[in-house]
């Protein structure tokens, strides 16, 4: 660093302290008195059933899984072809949700499940289905209580 960038150096960070703390008295400040409201998506709060519980049913049986493999046996393809056959009739969006039993790593058990909803959504884009009308998430074992707590994925319909 050169000896003219040393002398100026202190001087800046003055200035951002200085720019820093002034915008600091601008920000609205968050009182005792005063609570945030906290707005739950999923899930049941005092007698609140959220909308997607509702909104959301399986399309086709669970599809199952063993081990810890991704790979999708001719029973998945087979299911999946006829969901796939009954997706051009009425054009709906599908939630493709991947589940595993509690006893994996945390990490390892959402990518797995996401691989394997990742797998199905790639074998229903091959049988037809429209890309933009698939979504895909794994829970792992981490999910609400009346999720399932063994290795499947679950095709809802939206």
């Amino acid at each position: 660093m050169s000896a003219a960038a040393m002398k100026t150096l202190p001087l800046l960070s003055s200035v951002f302290l200085l720019l820093a703390a002034s915008s600091c008295s601008v920000m609205p400040s968050l009182s005792r008195e005063q609570t945030p409201t906290v707005v739950f998506a999923l899930g049941t709060r005092d007698g609140f059933s959220s909308p997607l519980q509702g909104a959301l049913k399986p399309a086709c049986p669970a599809l199952v899984f063993t081990g810890e493999t991704y790979a999708l046996t001719g029973g998945h393809r087979k299911a999946l072809g006829t969901l796939a056959a009954e997706w051009s009739s009425g054009k709906p969006r599908y939630l493709i949700t991947g589940y595993v039993a509690p006893g994996l790593p945390e990490d390892f058990a959402r990518s797995l499940t996401e691989r394997r909803a990742q797998a199905v959504r790639q074998q229903l884009i091959e049988s037809g289905i429209e890309a933009s009308h698939l979504q895909t998430v794994g829970f792992g074992f981490d999910s609400s209580p009346s999720s399932p707590t063994s290795s499947v994925v679950v095709i809802f319909q939206q």
